[in-house]
């Protein structure tokens, strides 16, 4: 999950800092590069990058980290324009288990609060919510979410949200194209199967993952 407490945007810089640091020959980014090049502090820098590795954006090895074709795509927008950027990120996070589970687990014609998707969307009643509630602001930034003038939130056209077509006239919907490999750490478990853990299963899964990430976080300094 994100970190909480950095908005979106500014760990997107962490993805475009990849990429400016990989275009000059480096075969991946270490903490210290981030740190140069974004400022953000050392642990929300590694919180960050693990979950640009596990949606898809970047790649984890003892080296560092690496940006995948998609993530490098997205990265070499947010320098230059972050409109476009936001428009590759929504077509690249469509292979996610982010995009998967917001489709999955929230309404598409009702209007919500960020809490109420962030309930919706978490995978064990039990589990922080604070996380999942940074997550819708991820969720904005793709475009899967609107915000409208009274501040509620509903699903995008592009998340399968309400449109203004007649029921009769709504075309078929389009097959998801699949996205290019990606690299990285990959969860060994399907977001059906945390669902039905138990709460203790459940945290020893976050545990083992989180000890993964830190063994590798500390070759990357």
């Amino acid at each position: 999950m994100p970190p909480v407490g950095v908005q979106a945007d500014r760990q997107m810089d962490l993805l475009a800092a990849a990429v400016k640091t990989c275009a000059t020959g480096r075969s991946a980014v270490k903490t210290r590069d981030f740190i140069r090049e974004t400022e953000l502090n050392r642990s929300d820098i590694t919180l960050a990058a693990r979950f640009l590795t596990d949606t898809g954006l970047l790649s984890s090895s003892p080296a560092g980290w690496t940006p995948t074709v998609s993530g490098a795509r997205v990265g070499r927008s947010w320098s230059t324009d972050r409109e476009t950027a936001r428009t590759l990120f929504g077509e690249v996070w469509r292979g996610s288990w982010v995009y998967q589970l917001l489709i999955d687990s929230v309404p598409s014609t009702t209007a919500l609060s960020a809490e109420d998707i962030a309930k919706a969307m978490r995978p064990y009643p039990t589990s922080r919510l604070s996380p999942w509630v940074h997550l819708v602001d991820w969720l904005e930034l793709a475009r899967y979410v609107v915000r409208d003038d009274d501040g509620s939130l509903r699903l995008s056209e592009s998340a399968g949200g309400h449109t203004t077509t007649p029921p009769e006239q709504e075309p078929p919907p389009a097959a998801a194209k699949p996205g290019p490999p990606q690299s990285g750490l990959v969860l060994p478990v399907s977001m059906e199967q945390l669902a039905k853990l138990t709460p203790e299963d459940y945290g020893a899964v976050m545990r083992s993952l989180a000890t993964i990430y830190d063994v590798l976080s500390r070759q990357r300094i």
